[in-house]
């Protein structure tokens, strides 16, 4: 571990504040993938039903909370331990829809009114991991080992470097599966149109069952990827739909490929930030950026054709 100990005092400005740029720009990639996986999952219920999920970030808190009880409370396997911690996310997705969004959509609900459900589950989540399990954040141990890495003079934990990895495997995985699998076909032609999909025989409900376990194990898949860096607790659920939310906007709200992109582009732009100006002000930074690149491309960042793709 001695050998990534750094003199400071003998490096010049200028080689140090390459070092901070290149720590930012890897701290700014970083966050962006974890918003980008927030905003992949939000973007994928959308694109299947239509509903705007202001509870995705609460799929994250459900992961990372029962792989923390399974790895710490009952000494299981961390393997096995992540791999509940996913699907408790995808059994989630699919109480919600079938528990309130299919009965919602059966008496035909307005649209607004999936917001108002969404928050109001969310909020009923949180207040449930603060009543079971406290204030106390919660950590998982990193992926692999714990060793560090130089990478363009920044100082690299390996767990991070999994982390960037499944997060790029998860997003081309996802759009592989929107575009080659039999069930994706689907679920994509279900959202498109649901009546035409229904007359060629697609169980247009299932579809949309489906779409939200996806969602959940993604957002479940986003919270066990961090909280090996970032305490997980109680409160942490509504930070992350919001930034989700911001993802997917910028990257087009039906394309889980831009979110992933305008996750990315947070990220950077919330690093950069930091290193400009303040920590303090990295959100009025931020949302006020995105404001302005909203009003210059109203469509997103990959414009009208990326509103609609995979």
């Amino acid at each position: 571990m001695n050998r990534f100990v750094v003199n400071v005092k003998s490096r010049p400005e200028s080689v140090m504040n390459v070092g901070l740029l290149a720590q930012s720009l890897l701290a700014g990639i970083t966050n962006g993938l974890t918003y980008a996986l927030i905003g992949i999952g939000l973007a994928a219920i959308f694109k299947g039903s239509r509903v705007p999920n202001a509870m995705q970030g609460e799929f994250s808190v459900v992961g990372a909370i029962v792989v923390v009880l399974l790895l710490t409370g009952h000494g299981w396997p961390y393997w096995l331990a992540i791999l509940c911690g996913g699907l408790s996310g995808a059994i989630l997705g699919a109480f919600i829809e079938v528990a309130f969004i299919r009965y919602m959509i059966r008496n035909a609900a307005p649209e607004d009114s999936y917001l108002l459900l969404t928050i109001g589950i969310g909020l009923s989540i949180s207040a449930a991991v603060l009543y079971f399990f406290g204030r106390e954040s919660h950590l998982l141990p990193g992926f692999g080992s714990d060793n560090l890495y130089i990478i363009l003079d920044a100082v690299v934990r390996e767990h991070v470097i999994w982390l960037i990895a499944i997060s790029i495997l998860l997003t081309i995985g996802l759009r592989q599966f929107y575009r080659t699998t039999s069930v994706g076909l689907k679920m994509m032609a279900a959202s498109i149109d649901p009546v035409g999909a229904a007359s060629i025989g697609i169980d247009v409900t299932l579809m949309r069952t489906f779409t939200f376990m996806l969602g959940g194990a993604l957002g479940a898949a986003a919270g066990i990827l961090i909280t090996p860096i970032i305490p997980v607790d109680y409160m942490i659920g509504l930070q992350l739909t919001l930034k989700g939310f911001a993802a997917a906007i910028l990257g087009g709200l039906t394309n889980p490929l831009g979110a992933a992109i305008g996750g990315l582009v947070l990220g950077i732009i919330e690093a950069m930030a930091i290193v400009g100006v303040s920590s303090s002000y990295k959100d009025v930074i931020t949302f006020s950026l995105l404001i302005l690149i909203m009003i210059a491309m109203p469509q997103g960042l990959l414009g009208r054709a990326g509103r609609t793709g995979g």
